[in-house]
């Protein structure tokens, strides 16, 4: 295939381009995928056009974030929210 019939876009340096490619790309898959679809990052990544090492550190970020938000907002330490993960994990388990 040369240059020319080549579809594939590299992406911008720039961070906020890329931001919008990511952006774009999950609004389309979240209109294109049933709601209950579970997609892995590798699926995720091709709709963003990003590698899927990025959407892994974009979730794992995200995570991170949100359980710093509920530690703040319900008063806890880390180490309650340590041993909540682990209740929470030996629940599920079960």
């Amino acid at each position: 295939m040369d240059d020319e019939t080549n579809l594939e876009i590299a992406l911008p340096h720039n961070h906020g381009a890329k931001t919008d490619r990511i952006d774009l790309g999950l609004a389309l898959l979240a209109m294109a995928a049933p709601s209950d679809a579970k997609l892995s990052p590798a699926e995720i990544a091709a709709w963003c056009g990003c590698t899927p090492s990025l959407i892994s550190s974009i979730e794992a970020r995200a995570l991170r974030r949100m359980r710093e938000k509920v530690r703040q907002q319900f008063n806890l330490s880390r180490s309650d929210m340590a041993d909540h993960r682990r209740f929470l994990a030996l629940q599920f388990q079960s």
